[in-house]
């Protein structure tokens, strides 16, 4: 586990310090979390014995739904702490590689600002904790604790995520301009992660908001429909493996044209109707994007096989996500 004392060799990322997580847990209110969570401590509230039913599911491949879900709605242990902080799908290990390989190669594409925070396992565990279970005075605290700890600044806009999830399909709560109250959006990101079977996270992300500059219209609760390509590499023998388009016409027309609700079915129509433009788009860009990240492979740090997502606004190209690629959808359309 990272000492609560030693920040990250990433000048944009960073760990609360013992003081800072003392003053916070001893301010907890709420009964289930007074129980729950108390400095250098973590109680079960589930009654599992969690690493055990683990490291049963882990010599069955064919239970690894099974296991994903486990790790995501359980309580913390030391041992499940260490194993999510090792994720490298996480934004916390992958991004200072990234930064570093843009910043030295020759090339164009951007990284959005990003600030990083490791929790302490007392903190991980809270935001584990569900929403409607934590007193209003809790969620206050915590919210003061992020605007504090990020450095964050009233009236702008952010883009959060945890480690490895963003919600991008609930929009509204990716998108944060209250940052007083960020640390409920991260609650209820995290909430949503852990139904989903994506809990797997210790981390909490905080980016720039990329303005649209192209007026795109929006789908999944306020998303703007950008072309967006996702790109396969080799970081082993520095080989491009593939792109493919992040928005597919496929999969796209296939997970919105059977949606039931309202907002789905105007989702679907806003996508057929901009289909052939990010087509068209995506393909007079893919050369470049291509180019691109040929260039920045030779200084990227990193080992096996990942997806790199890249966003376009206007002429700029942003990374915006990467994963194990073995981890990554998509890759049955290459």
């Amino acid at each position: 586990m990272v000492n609560q004392n030693q920040l990250s060799v990433n000048n944009n990322a960073y760990y609360p310090s013992k003081q800072a997580l003392s003053h916070l847990v001893r301010q907890l209110q709420s009964p289930k979390i007074k129980r729950a969570i108390k400095p250098g401590f973590i109680a079960r509230t589930d009654g599992f014995s969690v690493d055990e039913i683990v490291g049963r599911l882990e010599t069955l491949p064919e239970q690894a739904g099974l296991l994903s879900q486990l790790l995501s709605t359980s309580d913390l242990t030391e041992k499940t702490y260490s194993r999510f902080a090792d994720n490298p799908n996480s934004l916390y290990n992958w991004h200072p590689a990234v930064e570093a390989a843009i910043d030295v190669s020759t090339t164009e594409l951007k990284s959005p600002k990003t600030k990083v925070m490791r929790l302490p396992i007392e903190l991980a565990q809270f935001i584990r904790i569900e929403y409607q279970d934590t007193a209003q005075h809790d969620k206050d605290l915590f919210n003061r604790f992020i605007f504090d700890q990020f450095g964050l600044e009233d009236d702008t806009t952010y883009f959060i995520k945890t480690g490895t999830f963003s919600s991008k399909f609930q929009f509204t709560n990716a998108k944060c301009s209250e940052p007083r109250e960020m640390g409920e959006y991260f609650q209820v990101i995290n909430n949503f992660a852990m139904q989903v079977g994506a809990g797997h996270s210790i981390d909490l992300v905080v980016r720039e908001y990329i303005e649209d500059v192209e007026n795109n219209p929006t789908i999944y609760n306020g998303m703007p429909l950008r072309t967006e390509f996702r790109v396969f590499v080799d970081c082993d023998k520095n080989e491009l493996i593939g792109v493919v388009p992040y928005w597919h016409p496929i999969v796209m027309k296939r997970a919105l044209q059977s949606g039931l609700s309202r907002s789905i079915q105007q989702d679907y129509q806003t996508y057929r109707n901009m289909e052939q433009k990010l087509v068209d788009t995506y393909n007079e860009y893919l050369h470049r994007v291509k180019k691109e990240i040929i260039a920045i492979l030779p200084n990227l740090n990193l080992s096996g096989q990942y997806s790199i997502d890249v966003m376009k606004n206007g002429s700029d190209l942003y990374v915006i996500d990467l994963a194990l690629m073995n981890d990554s959808a998509l890759t049955e359309l290459l």
